[in-house]
């Protein structure tokens, strides 16, 4: 798991709609997830986790993981 920095989020928004968020992490397992608890980015910073991305409307940038 890599946590990447200043991410477009738009591919993730149902409208397409240009949002970015300042730390992005993509989870394909179990361990990913655990590994990202104990980071200090997850730990410091306002947390969202989505999903696929349907039916999500971002209007505006995130600050946060």
């Amino acid at each position: 798991m890599t946590i990447e920095q200043n991410i477009s989020l738009k591919p993730l928004n149902t409208f397409g709609i240009e949002a970015n968020a300042k730390y992005f992490a993509r989870i394909e397992k179990l361990e990913d997830l655990q590994n990202l608890f104990n980071t200090h980015i997850y730990q410091q910073n306002p947390n969202f986790i989505l999903g696929g991305g349907s039916n999500i409307l971002i209007t505006k940038d995130f600050e946060g993981l």
